[in-house]
């Protein structure tokens, strides 16, 4: 990654887990809680600073929503991270740091649910 570091999750890179959806900037794998931070010091810009496992108090499904695939935007150690559904291909969730035109670098996390009639 261009900036900040995933060191946490870089041995789980195409492996599957239980997603159990976000709360804020934090996602549930398995077991575990996961947040990942933006880069707060870096004054106009944004980057992904790192991602943590964290005890939260966070508000996740009780149940897993899909069972995903953490993969990366180009599928080597990009600067983007994505959870993907592994029965359908829908994207969860994007997390790193994209960039504008190659210039204007920002944090990314966007969290996409899968609407009813996905699920149906």
């Amino acid at each position: 990654m261009r900036h900040g570091s995933t060191a946490v999750i870089d041995d789980m890179f195409g492996k599957e887990f239980a997603f159990y959806g976000v709360c804020n900037n934090e996602f549930k794998l398995d077991n575990t809680v996961y947040e990942a931070l933006e880069d707060e010091s870096d004054g106009y810009r944004s980057y992904l600073d790192t991602v943590i496992v964290k005890q939260s108090d966070g508000i996740f499904s009780a149940q897993p929503l899909a069972r995903v695939r953490l993969e990366t935007e180009d599928g080597d150690c990009s600067d983007v991270c994505k959870l993907i559904d592994v029965s359908d291909g829908h994207v969860w969730l994007c997390f790193g740091t994209g960039d504008y035109d190659d210039y204007y670098p920002y944090f990314i996390f966007d969290y996409e649910p899968k609407s009813v009639s996905k699920q149906a």
